[in-house]
């Protein structure tokens, strides 16, 4: 089986949470590349499952989004001490009000979390930060 570099062309691998590996390798070809994601890819991402801190910091940048799970993504990927320009990349993607209003919405007491996507990514934001 040959392993196509496309999010689009593995869309049910990066839905699975136990695939790991290509998900990165794809990931960090996008990112070294600096492709850009087609919308299709853009909607993949969001629902990519992912416990790991890199992978979770690559979906942040190539979302490139400013909405609190996204501010919580590359705020994580900014302290990912094996990829400095990852890290770097991330850094300059949020500020300190954007953190602060995302701490306001995602600590919120009625914030509903989906269980899947959003828990890894603000039990590492908590681990890290809080």
């Amino acid at each position: 089986m040959d392993l196509k570099i496309s999010i689009e062309e593995n869309k049910s691998m990066f839905l699975n949470e136990m695939i790991t590996f290509e998900k990165k390798f794809i990931l960090q070809h996008y990112f070294k590349a600096n492709k850009s994601i087609n919308n299709l890819e853009r909607d993949i991402l969001k629902k990519c499952p992912s416990n790991e801190v890199e992978t979770i910091a690559l979906i942040g940048v190539l979302l490139g989004e400013k909405d609190s799970l996204n501010i919580f993504r590359l705020r994580i990927g900014s302290v990912f001490k094996s990829d400095i320009e990852l890290a770097n990349t991330c850094l300059k993607l949020i500020s300190a009000e954007s953190i602060e209003n995302a701490e306001d919405e995602l600590f919120h007491y009625n914030y509903q979390y989906d269980e899947r996507i959003e828990i890894p990514i603000v039990d590492y934001y908590i681990s890290f930060f809080k």
